[in-house]
């Protein structure tokens, strides 16, 4: 399904949503929900409903994911290493907010990635009841830069928000390359129980073709994600930079880390392939890694109460 045609599968939505902009800030609000844009950084921020913020760190772009021991294999740590911080350094090019949008009030960020020089598009297209759809791309044409070990974004939950039901495949992880024997269907668990004990802290927790996904407390409230396409995603009590080691493996076990409160939850299009054909230098096959030039995926952003 490509994504306008989702677009008008979407089901629709009641709300007045109101909105104002004083210096670079544009706030908005429909009914219980609310929120804000720093026109400036080009972020959410205060998304509440109800007075409660589910979310703690917003979305922002990620490319990296911690490697698993193929990737030593094949070098990916240090081929591919400009990916870890990419998203850190950025700053805005351009701001464009369009009012007569018919599907809602877009704001669309032009970010240069200063580190990189790429440029990177965040677009929050956000609808009548508040609800936001949030638009990454990419555009790598002219650049020489190693390919992608993941595209999507981050973000990072309030820690009472264990409660997580998708519709994807599962129940175990899965990933581009190793997902034959997970079947989609609609899933039930703990954020808990999502990390998996290698013997050594890496890459996990991944599940692939999700349409949907919501992380809820004892109470029913939360937070829901809805692709606009296949997504993929992982929510763990680790960050990335938990489970990465550097550019070598380390004698570091699972055991050396800690499980922090919040979630980290990555949102993604898609990440490189588990791969290779052998463990000591063979890269995933190529429809498995990511070699294009521009990339570029949707989902909505629901607050449940």
């Amino acid at each position: 399904m490509n994504k306008s045609s989702f677009f008008t599968s979407l089901p629709a939505c009641s709300g007045k949503l109101s909105y104002e902009t004083k210096d670079h800030i544009l706030s908005f609000k429909s009914g219980a929900v609310s929120g804000k844009i720093d026109l400036k950084k080009g972020v959410l921020f205060n998304y509440t409903i109800n007075d409660k913020q589910p979310i703690k760190q917003y979305p922002e772009p990620a490319f990296w994911r911690a490697p698993v021991d193929n990737d030593f294999g094949n070098k990916m740590p240090a081929l591919a290493g400009v990916w870890r911080t990419a998203h850190v350094n950025r700053y805005v090019k351009n701001v464009i907010i369009d009012e007569k949008n018919e599907k809602g009030l877009s704001i669309k960020i032009d970010w240069i990635l200063s580190d990189i020089q790429v440029p990177y598009t965040i677009e929050y297209l956000i609808r009548n009841n508040a609800s936001i759809i949030v638009t990454g791309s990419i555009d790598l044409t002219g650049t020489r830069l190693p390919e992608l070990p993941r595209f999507g974004m981050r973000m990072e939950l309030q820690h009472p928000y264990e409660n997580l039901t998708y519709y994807g495949r599962g129940p175990f992880e899965n990933y581009i390359d190793r997902y034959s024997s997970s079947f989609i269907g609609r899933y039930n668990d703990k954020v808990e129980n999502q990390f998996y004990w290698y013997i050594r802290p890496q890459e996990t927790g991944n599940k692939t073709d999700v349409r949907w996904l919501s992380l809820l407390d004892n109470e029913g409230q939360g937070v829901k994600i809805t692709g606009l396409q296949p997504i993929a995603f992982s929510a763990l009590h680790f960050s990335p930079e938990d489970l990465d080691p550097g550019l070598t493996r380390k004698m570091q076990h699972t055991i050396d880390i800690v499980p922090q409160k919040n979630i980290f939850l990555h949102i993604d299009l898609k990440q490189r392939g588990l791969g290779g054909d052998n463990s000591w230098g063979m890269y995933p096959h190529n429809e498995y890694r990511l070699l294009d030039k521009k990339y570029s995926y949707s989902y909505m952003i629901e607050l449940i109460d």
